[in-house]
């Protein structure tokens, strides 16, 4: 199931191809002028442009984590939690009526990436009157819809990724326990199996040498656990091992995003608005003619300030944020990108600067979802640090090194077998992991018949003292004394 079905998350591409084309005309002010005569000081990590109904609002994250929305024509923040909004909203995404509502303060079953898709635990929850039993989820503080989820999606997120993942709500609200859970039961996992394999080799017996026949045993499930255990013991103690490496027990690998210092050298420090002196409607007129624009972002590159229209998340176009006529590109120059990477690691050689027009094995999809190209920056140091780029956004989205190399092989390849011989020879990769997860699960399957016949002959045997003891008029047990 989870080879087809994944956690259900409102990916950016899905959200932008639902987003309506923004209209920012009307925003005159630049960010900076805007923030300003709204009142706001803070310090702001992200900004984004796109519209709250027929309006154009900056929906802004602070260096403290606050989250709120802007109005972009008349500068004012708008009021938080307004539920006629959430419903309007709700009712414009789904095309269909709101059947009920309610305020969520923490995260439910289907919230459980909030972080990653970055938005806060409050949120408006609405049940849609709609064929799909849609949830939609909207966000009090941004002003948009961050979660979408149908019935069909619930269903077979129950059938695999929740039994997968052992995330059930009440364990994805306290992460350290869960993390704990899935390490220990990975580990005893690990142990069962391996046990399990060295029984299996012990206990190997050919009669004859012609023969396939190689168990000893003469019970029929016995035997077959030996036979299933055998061949696919070791590919499901790969899986459990893998299963293990996921979640980076004991912090063994390191993080492969970029620190908060080497943040700071690569965007010139913290997103500084005062920098786009380009207002957001002279940009949108710019980046309109090129792409149909569902949201723009504010970014910043070694302290110079770009605006990025999106379409989707493979069309997209940048513009100068404070260079007045200039003109919307595709993506940055490999060279700027190669020079801006040199500022993380001054000091050190470089070994080897290519431009990737096709995945390599660290930087890959199974579906394609990856933007391309990218620079890949290998530097020469004792932990031999990658650094990868999307030319198209400014991102440095890995930054690998031997120990992050090493958990892609542990974690990835074999849990997902996602070696390029294999994943992109499809259905080759769908074949061979089908007939090894069926494989698996009957030596699973076998086994679990095993440990409940055990079970019942032991309750049998706890039983039958029980069953033989006398028992006197006072409805006392007493001992047989023959």
């Amino acid at each position: 199931m989870m080879m087809y079905v994944s956690y259900p998350t409102l990916k950016s591409h899905e959200k932008l191809q639902q987003t309506a084309k923004i209209d920012l005309r009307t925003s005159v002010l630049t960010p900076g002028k805007a923030l300003q005569k709204a009142g706001f000081s803070d310090s702001v990590k992200s900004v984004r442009l796109g519209m709250v109904l027929n309006r154009p609002v900056y929906r802004i994250i602070t260096l403290q984590n606050r989250h709120l929305s802007l109005f972009a024509d008349t500068p004012s923040i708008l009021t938080y939690g307004q539920e006629s909004l959430a419903r309007q909203l709700a009712q414009n995404w789904t095309k269909a009526k709101v059947r009920h509502i309610e305020k969520l303060t923490r995260i439910d079953q289907w919230m459980a990436a909030h972080r990653y898709q970055g938005y806060l635990p409050e949120v408006y929850r609405m049940k849609m009157a709609d064929q799909g039993g849609t949830y939609v989820y909207v966000s009090p503080f941004s002003n948009e819809v961050v979660q979408s989820v149908t019935a069909r999606q619930r269903f077979l997120a129950w059938l695999g990724p929740i039994p997968h993942w052992i995330y059930p709500t009440f364990l994805i609200r306290d992460r350290p326990v869960w993390s704990q859970l899935v390490i220990w039961v990975s580990l005893v996992g690990c142990i069962m199996c391996l046990a399990g394999i060295g029984m299996g080799l012990l206990r190997f017996e050919r009669k004859k040498s012609d023969a396939l026949a190689f168990s000893p045993y003469k019970k029929r499930w016995f035997r077959w656990h030996h036979y299933t255990g055998f061949v696919f013991g070791f590919f499901a103690f790969t899986w459990v091992l893998s299963g293990l490496f996921s979640m980076s027990p004991w912090n063994w690998a390191p993080s492969s995003r970029l620190s908060a210092q080497e943040t700071g050298r690569w965007t010139g420090g913290p997103l500084n608005p005062n920098l786009f002196t380009v207002s957001p409607a002279a940009a949108f007129e710019q980046l309109s003619k090129e792409v149909t624009i569902k949201e723009i972002q504010l970014i910043q590159l070694q302290g110079q300030p770009y605006y990025l229209a999106f379409q989707d998340d493979h069309h997209s176009r940048l513009l100068s944020g404070n260079q007045a006529g200039a003109e919307p590109f595709e993506r940055f120059d490999s060279s700027l990108i190669e020079q801006s990477l040199r500022t993380l690691q001054p000091q050190t050689p470089v070994v080897e600067t290519k431009v990737l027009e096709t995945y390599d094995e660290y930087y890959y999809s199974k579906n394609g979802e990856k933007r391309l190209p990218v620079l890949r920056m290998k530097l020469d140091t004792p932990e031999q640090i990658w650094y990868y780029v999307d030319l198209k956004t400014s991102q440095v989205v890995y930054k690998h090194q031997n120990l992050t190399r090493l958990e892609r092989w542990l974690y990835h390849g074999l849990h997902s077998l996602d070696f390029s011989f294999l994943l992109y020879r499809r259905p080759l990769w769908d074949g061979v992991l089908i007939v090894l997860l069926l494989g698996g699960m009957a030596a699973s399957s076998t086994g679990l018949v095993l440990t409940w016949n055990w079970l019942k002959r032991k309750f049998s045997k706890l039983k039958k003292p029980l069953l033989n003891t006398p028992i006197n008029s006072d409805n006392k047990s007493v001992t047989n004394p023959n």
